[in-house]
């Protein structure tokens, strides 16, 4: 956890970058994407060609950018989708 205004722990923040960089999906849940550096992970991922979902009932910044948009409560969006997916055999 970091508090409001103080900074991020380097290695945390390297992690994060690489993960946005490596991924196939990005998805936000519950947040306005105005709080940095945190938000510069979904425009790392889009950059590295991921494919960007919102979740979040308040407007983001990314909101244009996003390949897949619900602004549905966090609880009436996720456990569906979770549920769909477990359900879902990938071949």
């Amino acid at each position: 956890m970091v508090n409001f205004g103080d900074p991020l722990p380097e290695e945390d923040w390297q992690k994060s970058e690489w993960h946005s960089r490596q991924s196939d999906l990005f998805i936000v849940v519950g947040s306005s994407l105005v709080v940095y550096p945190a938000a510069d992970c979904p425009k790392i991922a889009l950059e590295s060609g991921a494919k960007l979902v919102i979740i979040n009932q308040g407007e983001t910044p990314f909101d244009q950018l996003c390949h897949l948009r619900f602004k549905e409560r966090i609880g009436e969006v996720l456990p569906p989708g979770v549920a769909q997916l477990k359900a879902t055999k990938i071949k």
